[in-house]
């Protein structure tokens, strides 16, 4: 359980394992905690709907539904992509604070992160990697991918509002999957908002299959 990014009365439940489902019991003893902090509500990560079923029957609702897409990386797929046309930088973690900048200009102070979500989202997996393109000193877009077995996950990418359209997304996203093919990785899930046309555009014309299954993000409201 962490603090949610920018709005400390919330609190976020993440589930680190997504094959284990939680029980009832599980998230009697998460929200006891969390209105022991003082928190007003418990806002949950990204669900598979056998844990959104557990999590919504326990009295969360749902807030936001995210799709989920997944790009095979076999040979033939990776030489499709191409290479990026802009030069990608590592993003060391002193620039977080510019990169959380980007983050909530991109996706507005309720759904943005702050330096310390991107960094624990970069502690996601095991292996990590973070890779930003620069527009003179500042951040003009970054990507946080990660690797876990044999799949390789998109985990953030955002562009600056005045930096879009002029291809950075595909650019950081055609770097983070040559990265995983390098590392033997057979496949990259990620996920969007499902009304998020522009993010499944530039995923769909990579060669992304959207998969069948919705993740949900749910939220309860606490009596403290």
């Amino acid at each position: 359980m962490r603090q949610w990014p920018n709005d400390p009365t919330v609190a976020h439940l993440i589930f680190l394992d997504h094959q284990t489902v939680p029980t009832e019991d599980d998230l009697a003893v998460a929200l006891e905690h969390a209105i022991a902090k003082g928190a007003r509500a418990v806002r949950t990560s990204a669900l598979f709907p056998s844990s959104a079923d557990i999590v919504l029957a326990s009295g969360f609702e749902p807030i936001d539904q995210l799709v989920l897409l997944r790009l095979q990386l076999d040979d033939a797929a990776v030489e499709r992509l191409g290479r990026p046309s802009r030069r990608t930088r590592a993003m060391p973690l002193w620039t977080y604070h510019d990169a959380a900048s980007v983050d909530q200009r991109s996706f507005g102070p309720m759904w943005g992160n702050d330096a310390s979500s991107l960094r624990d989202i970069r502690g996601a997996t095991p292996l990590h990697r973070s890779r930003m393109i620069r527009s003179g000193r500042k951040v003009a877009g970054f990507a946080i991918s990660g690797a876990a077995a044999d799949n390789g996950y998109l985990q953030r990418i955002a562009v600056a509002p005045e930096h879009r359209r002029l291809g950075i997304a595909r650019d950081l996203v055609v770097d983070s999957l040559r990265w995983m093919h390098a590392d033997h990785r057979a496949r990259c899930l990620v996920n969007t908002g499902i009304d998020n046309e522009a993010a499944q555009r530039l995923y769909q014309g990579l060669g992304f299959e959207r998969l069948p299954d919705l993740l949900t993000i749910a939220e309860r409201r606490t009596s403290g």
